[in-house]
C-alpha cells in the first residue's frame, strides 16, 4: 500500500497532510505539481528558492523521482538521496504530519519508518532543538508501543482517534509547536551554506 493510501487512516476522517500532498495531482490548481523544474536540484535552482519554498521543492524533487521509478521504489529513493536532500525531505514529512495531527499521527503514518533518518536530518541541519524533540517523541512512542499496538492493529479511523487518549505524545507536540516555523530557516540556511550536501 502506498504512503498516500495508508496515510488516510492517520487523520481522524480527514485527509492527512501527506495524502493531500501525494494526491494533489487531482486538483486543477496543482496541475503542474510536481513542478518539472525541480527534477534536478542544481545549485542555481536551490539558490533561487525562498525559505518558504525549500521544503516544497525538495518534496517535489522526490515525488518526480518516485513517479519515474514507481511507488515501490520510494524507500530506495529516499535512502539514496544526498544527505541534505534526505534531511530536508524526512524532516518535512515530520513537520506536515505533526502540524496536522501531532506526533501520534506521525507514528501512525507510513512516514514513521523515516523517524530515525529525520532525527539524523535535524542533527545534520544543526537544528538541535528539533533533534531533542524528535528524540523525546521516539522515546515516548517506544515506551507506549504496547499500549498503542491494539489501536494500530485495528487500523480504523476510530482507533486512531481513540489512541490519542492513551498517549502522552501531546506533551512533545507542544514543544514542537512552540518552535514555530524555525525549521524553514534551518532548511534555507543549509541550502545556502552547504550546497555540497545536495550534490548527487
Amino acid at each position: 500500500m502506498s504512503i498516500a493510501n495508508s496515510a488516510r487512516l492517520c487523520c481522524n476522517l480527514r485527509f492527512s497532510a501527506l495524502d493531500r500532498v501525494f494526491n494533489v495531482f487531482s486538483y486543477p490548481v496543482f496541475e503542474q505539481w510536481p513542478d518539472a523544474r525541480f527534477r534536478e536540484l542544481t545549485p542555481e535552482v536551490l539558490g533561487s528558492l525562498s525559505a518558504d519554498d525549500v521544503g516544497s521543492a525538495i518534496v517535489q524533487h522526490v515525488e518526480l523521482r518516485v513517479a519515474a521509478e514507481g511507488e515501490q521504489a520510494r524507500d530506495d529513493i529516499v535512502l539514496a538521496l544526498p544527505p541534505g536532500t534526505k534531511a530536508i525531505y524526512t524532516t518535512w514529512l515530520v513537520d506536515v504530519e505533526v502540524n496536522n495531527g501531532g506526533f501520534n499521527q506521525f507514528f501512525f503514518s507510513p512516514s514513521s519508518r523515516y523517524a530515525g533518518i529525520a532525527l539524523g536530518g535535524y542533527e545534520l541541519l544543526g537544528a538541535e532543538e528539533y533533534a531533542a524533540i524528535m528524540r523525546a517523541a521516539i522515546a515516548t512512542y517506544e515506551s507506549e508501543r504496547d499500549v498503542i499496538a491494539p489501536y494500530r492493529d485495528a487500523g480504523t479511523p476510530e482507533a486512531v482517534r481513540n489512541s490519542y487518549r492513551r498517549t502522552t505524545l501531546d506533551e512533545v507536540d507542544q514543544r514542537y509547536y512552540a518552535l514555530g516555523d524555525r525549521i524553514y530557516e534551518a532548511w534555507a540556511d543549509v541550502v545556502q551554506i552547504r550546497p555540497e550536501l545536495f550534490a548527487g
